[in-house]
């Protein structure tokens, strides 16, 4: 049953399903252990498979897609500010700000590497 990378098959491990999915590892887990209706998931050296095309047919049963995509809504990231600081004048402030604890840091860590 292991999945060759070469062609497209008709049995996915889990973890494949929930990436294929976009949905979370643990999200597939829940599926199969607390849905009577999931579809039968085969053993096999200590990783699950499930059949692609049961899957899909049981997604597409039950409107399941619209809560999966639903919920992927709710978790989008928040927007992160770049961790590259752009302006000069505010660096120049940090800078001078923390001017005699960062000599006092550099100091410090030259004597503990000469020792």
């Amino acid at each position: 049953m292991p999945v060759s990378l070469d062609k497209a098959s008709d049995t996915l491990c889990l973890s494949d399903a929930a990436r294929e999915l976009g949905v979370t590892r643990a999200t597939v887990t829940n599926w199969h252990q607390r849905r009577a209706d999931f579809p039968h998931v085969e053993s096999l050296g200590g990783m699950r498979y499930v059949n692609r095309t049961a899957l899909y047919q049981w997604l597409d049963k039950g409107d399941r897609w619209t809560k999966i995509r639903a919920a992927q809504a709710k978790q989008a990231p928040e927007v992160r500010k770049p961790r590259v600081r752009r302006d000069v004048a505010e660096l120049r402030r940090l800078i001078a700000e923390h001017e005699a604890a960062l000599v006092r840091l550099h100091r410090e860590l030259r004597r503990s590497l000469d020792v």
